[in-house]
């Protein structure tokens, strides 16, 4: 009989044999404490791949904000330069009313009336245009310099803005007060002869 317990012990293919731990042996982290380790570490992974996708799209929404204001700085300080639909609408309306004065006859001064009036009228607009321009890249420029991470093209289009926004201010005060040129004056009649 004991003969028989040996043949069928010895009769096992290796991998079927069964393995007793050896007590001296370290034994490793088993299989369900290894997952949750790596389930750990693949939710951290994930939280930090979320938090970067939430700064990236703060960034992109910021940085393309910027840049459409930037845009409309150096547009509106292009504009008060070279002038604008709403300055010529005016300085129409003025030249139309110092027609509708001098054809009425009513009093005051017609260059001031066909000419004065317009060239301020124009002259305000732009200036309020440069105004607009200074304050948008004055702006921009405040909050995005402090950021060492806003797009270059950005900071320098904003300060293109304030640049021109600048020079537009100064152009509109010189047409103002007519540092430029001075206004046209009406010609002296002619002197009334002896026998008039």
């Amino acid at each position: 009989m004991a003969s028989n317990n040996a043949t069928t012990t010895e009769s096992k293919p290796e991998g079927e044999q069964e393995e007793t731990p050896d007590p001296e042996q370290p034994q490793g982290p088993s299989s369900s404490e290894a997952g949750g380790e790596d389930q750990a570490a693949e939710n951290e992974t994930a939280s930090e791949t979320s938090d970067e996708g939430a700064d990236t799209a703060k960034d992109s929404a910021g940085g393309f904000v910027g840049g459409a204001a930037a845009v409309i700085s150096a547009g509106l300080g292009l504009s008060s330069l070279t002038g604008t639909s709403v300055g010529e609408m005016l300085r129409s309306r003025e030249e139309l009313i110092g027609q509708i004065e001098a054809g009425t006859g009513g009093g005051g001064d017609q260059i001031e009336a066909f000419y004065g009036a317009p060239w301020n009228a124009t002259a305000l607009v732009n200036g309020i245009f440069a105004l607009i321009a200074v304050v948008i890249g004055g702006v921009l420029l405040a909050v995005l310099i402090p950021r060492a991470n806003s797009t270059p093209w950005v900071k320098a289009v904003a300060l293109s803005g304030v640049v021109l926004g600048v020079i537009g201010l100064l152009l509109a005060g010189g047409m103002h007060f007519d540092l430029f040129a001075n206004p046209p004056e009406l010609p002296a009649g002619p002197a009334a002869g002896p026998g008039g």
